[in-house]
């Protein structure tokens, strides 16, 4: 007797399925270890790449700095220092308290005043 074959159309769902929870799983985790890649992060933490400050699967969207940084290899950069993602007039790597981009806060750093993915704050 051989095993029952899942139809192609069936096997299809399942592997999108699996991609998906795989996708949603690996979003989570990259995301503590993308904020370890920025000098620093506190208070905005989420905020600095995404539009909310809790995303979840239904509310990831990236702002203009995220959409930098994951075009910048999810690395930072001098380039991506030297930019102003959120057109605020201000360099990403000011608002982030790295102004030469070696990934260490400049002087006593600790907590950013602004948001490089927010021109508004």
């Amino acid at each position: 007797m051989t095993a029952p074959r899942l139809s192609h159309h069936r096997t299809l769902r399942w592997t999108g399925a699996l991609a998906l929870v795989a996708l949603l799983c690996g979003s989570a985790l990259a995301t503590d270890d993308d904020m370890a890649r920025l000098p620093v992060v506190d208070p905005y933490l989420c905020a600095i790449c995404h539009i909310t400050s809790d995303p979840g699967p239904s509310s990831f969207e990236l702002n203009p700095f995220g959409t930098a940084f994951l075009e910048a290899g999810r690395l930072w950069t001098t380039d991506l220092a030297t930019a102003d993602s959120d057109g605020d007039n201000c360099t990403n790597g000011v608002e982030l308290g790295d102004t030469d981009a070696d990934g260490i806060a400049d002087g006593n750093v600790s907590t950013l005043q602004s948001n490089p993915g927010d021109g508004t704050d």
